[in-house]
């Protein structure tokens, strides 16, 4: 239990709350207010250590000057009314610090602070049941007082997950309002440790680097970021957002020192951080960059292998392999990524309906295995940081970068099935970009034109990003992951450029590129014709709406849409 001067404690239903006055007075006079909750004693998943941490954050922030509300093991009821409380109180002008500890969960993008009484079966009832982080930012962003801190050591597992549909790890992204700065624990969509010591990792990491005279709170988060990458190997990366218009400091600097020896040693302090940063960025860099290689070579191999089936199927000898006539211009640090098979003639020939219109017994479409998952590989991209691959200077503005991000909605037509789905940058090259769908990861490089991965069709998502020509009117493509066309070899699938047109969807307007791609197919009395539409835009980095439809033919595998929802770029 806190002993500190001035301390009332009142009592709530299911929690308990204190009030903790400053310590000593605030640097220059300045206001100064937080709140601070801390829940551990939940009864589905206990936490062992936010109550400690929130009331080690209450003694160090009452050291600093502020007037401390603690609130332990909270209530629903008791969460909301002490944000309300708190947000009366910044009215009063100064500086206001909202840090909670325990668990926490994103749900459709949006931010949820669980209480302790948290009764969640089901994924629409978070929203009644838990507090939306959006709520403090709105209660400090109406207060207009100078400076605002929100500190989250809230992305630990979600006890509730098992029972959501469709769940995402940690937290999202949030902007801060102006004049705030957003702190997590993790990277959004990662999760935190809950810590084996006295004190979360995080928490204890930010306790250490408070007590530092004159460290501007942007530099303390840096070292903070720094000292759990370092104790974590990097799988624990703290992340802040930040739109702060003033300086801040926990201890304001020693005024003992002259304005000149300030400066050295904050000069000296930034110079020695930025030295750690850019050693680790180089070796992550190293890491990833060999990752992605590491994919491109299993794609290649696929490649070959798929090409040679196809030949033994039309009967023919395997054609000779060549590089691409881009291969120059695609290479990194002088090397050409490896070269890509080329389709053989035989198969992109135009193929006529028979007049039969059976179909075979079993229709290999429906195949919904996909044999190019490699666990042991998946594991490693998982456990890998978030780092761009490459100067992203060198790259063009039409490459993505790492943290940009984007949120689909996909029906299929034939379920009539609706679900999400997601893509993240995590790592960016000329021979490939990696993203994430928040489960497992991939490499689409330019050496795959289209992807079937069961059961949409993934024409090339960074289309513009690895060539700047569009005047193709037609050409034919080599279909990854494919198992239907290696079973039928009179298969062929042709790509169209149909030139720009204006999409709209539910993330907005574009002017994209429209491709269309064609598979015709025949054997042994079975036809099928297909037709999938991209759109591609330029502004938004990546394909922003597509459509499947059987123009004729029977297959046992649906017709969608997919329309993109939302995006965030970096």
């Amino acid at each position: 239990m806190l002993v500190l001067c001035c301390v009332a404690a009142v009592a709530v239903a299911q929690g308990r709350q204190l009030l903790i006055a400053p310590v000593k007075p605030a640097p220059a006079g300045e206001r100064r207010v937080a709140l601070v909750i801390g829940n551990s004693a939940y009864k589905s998943s206990p936490l062992r250590n936010p109550v400690k941490d929130a009331r080690a954050m209450s003694k160090a922030l009452a050291a600093t000057g502020f007037k401390v509300t603690i609130l332990e093991d909270a209530s629903e009821t008791a969460m909301r009314r002490a944000i309300r409380a708190f947000g009366d109180e910044l009215l009063g002008g100064g500086v206001g610090l909202f840090y909670y500890a325990g668990h926490g969960m994103q749900v459709r993008g949006r931010n949820y602070l669980i209480p302790v009484n948290a009764d969640i079966e089901r994924e629409d009832e978070v929203e009644d049941q838990a507090v939306d982080a959006n709520f403090v930012l709105a209660k400090m962003d109406s207060a207009k007082n100078s400076l605002n801190l929100m500190i989250l050591d809230a992305c630990r597992n979600n006890p509730f997950a098992r029972a959501f549909r469709s769940s995402a790890q940690g937290l999202a992204q949030m902007d801060a309002p102006s004049g705030t700065l957003v702190a997590f624990a993790t990277a959004p969509g990662s999760v935190a440790s809950d810590g084996d010591g006295d004190n979360g990792l995080y928490t204890k990491h930010l306790l250490a680097n408070m007590t530092r005279s004159g460290l501007p709170i942007e530099q303390l988060f840096k070292e903070v970021r720094i000292g759990v990458g370092k104790d974590t190997g990097d799988r624990q990366v703290p992340w802040e957002s930040s739109s702060l218009r003033g300086d801040f400091f926990f201890i304001a600097p020693d005024p003992s020192l002259s304005a000149e020896a300030q400066k050295q040693r904050m000069e000296k302090a930034i110079a020695e951080a930025v030295r750690r940063e850019r050693e680790k960025l180089a070796e992550q860099q190293r890491k990833m960059e060999a990752m992605i290689r590491e994919m491109l070579a299993k794609q290649r191999a696929e490649l070959e292998e798929e090409m040679r089936r196809r030949e033994q199927a039309l009967g023919r000898k395997p054609a000779p392999q060549a590089p691409p006539p881009a291969a120059a211009a695609l290479a990194v640090d002088g090397e050409a990524p490896p070269a890509t098979p080329q389709a053989p003639a035989a198969a992109t020939a135009a193929l006529e309906p028979p007049s039969s219109g059976g179909q075979l017994e079993r229709d290999p479409l429906a195949d919904p295995e996909d044999p190019l998952t490699d666990p042991e590989l998946l594991t490693k991209l998982a456990a890998a940081a978030p780092v761009q691959v490459g100067a992203q200077e060198t790259l063009g503005p039409r490459y993505p970068k790492v943290g940009d991000r984007w949120e689909y909605s996909y029906t299929d037509y034939t379920t009539r099935e609706r679900r999400d789905l997601r893509a993240e940058v995590i790592g960016v090259s000329k021979q490939g970009i990696l993203e994430t769908d928040g489960y497992t990861s991939r490499v689409h490089s330019p050496q795959v034109d289209l992807e079937i991965v069961f059961p949409i069709w993934q024409l090339s998502p960074y289309l513009l990003s690895f060539s700047e020509a569009q005047d193709a009117s037609s050409s034919s493509l080599m279909a990854r992951n494919d198992r239907y066309c290696l079973r039928v070899p009179s298969c062929a699938y042709n790509a169209t450029m149909k030139g720009q047109e204006k999409v709209t969807t539910a993330a907005g307007s574009f002017d994209a590129l429209k491709v269309e791609v064609e598979l015709t197919a025949t054997f042994s009395g079975f036809y099928v014709h297909r037709r999938a539409t991209f759109w591609y835009s330029e502004a938004v980095k990546r394909v922003v709406k597509s459509s499947l439809r059987t123009l004729s033919g029977n297959v046992n595998a649906p017709d969608y849409d997919l329309e993109l929802v939302s995006y965030k770029l970096n």
